[in-house]
């Protein structure tokens, strides 16, 4: 099959597309989306190579449209991992008429080429527990289920 499309770095002039696409899979609006990545950019643009680490990709046709989008973070820990110094996957997603087209394994494949290049062992990532299809996407994409947790916030005052 023919790949129809190229995966580079995310600029910030694709910020809308991917907030677009991305919005959905975060239970956001795409504006806010959009707009807390250009707030991310800004407050760490003066720790240059100190900023914490957001890889940030797209998949882009010939034409420039984005087609797919992929946010992941260095984490130090992540549920399940053995190492310490995790790749986690925030966010995946693939325009609905292109699924099913290699997009979304292309953007893996490249993360995985991203943290191997940092010495990172472990990719790592989360769904709802309702949600069947985050559940089948990460198992077909050869994630294995590591456990269940339940998550807790406690606010700040002041």
């Amino acid at each position: 099959m023919t790949q129809n499309f190229t995966i580079r770095q995310a600029r910030p002039e694709d910020d809308a597309a991917r907030a677009t696409l991305l919005a959905p899979t975060y239970g956001a609006d795409a504006a806010g989306l959009a707009a807390e990545a250009a707030d991310i950019r800004r407050r760490f643009w003066d720790f240059g190579d100190l900023a914490p680490g957001i890889v940030r990709l797209v998949a882009e046709d010939a034409n420039g449209a984005i087609l797919g989008a992929l946010e992941a973070t260095v984490r130090l820990y992540a549920n399940g991992c053995e190492s310490v110094g995790v790749m986690f996957l925030e966010g995946i997603a693939v325009a609905p008429s292109c699924r099913e087209t290699g997009i979304a394994a292309a953007l893996l494949a490249q993360l995985e080429d991203i943290a191997r290049e940092a010495g990172i062992t472990e990719i790592a990532s989360d769904s709802r527990i309702d949600d069947a299809v985050g559940a089948d996407f990460h198992l077909a994409n050869g994630f294995s289920e590591a456990e269940r947790v339940t998550c807790f916030v406690r606010k700040i005052d002041g």
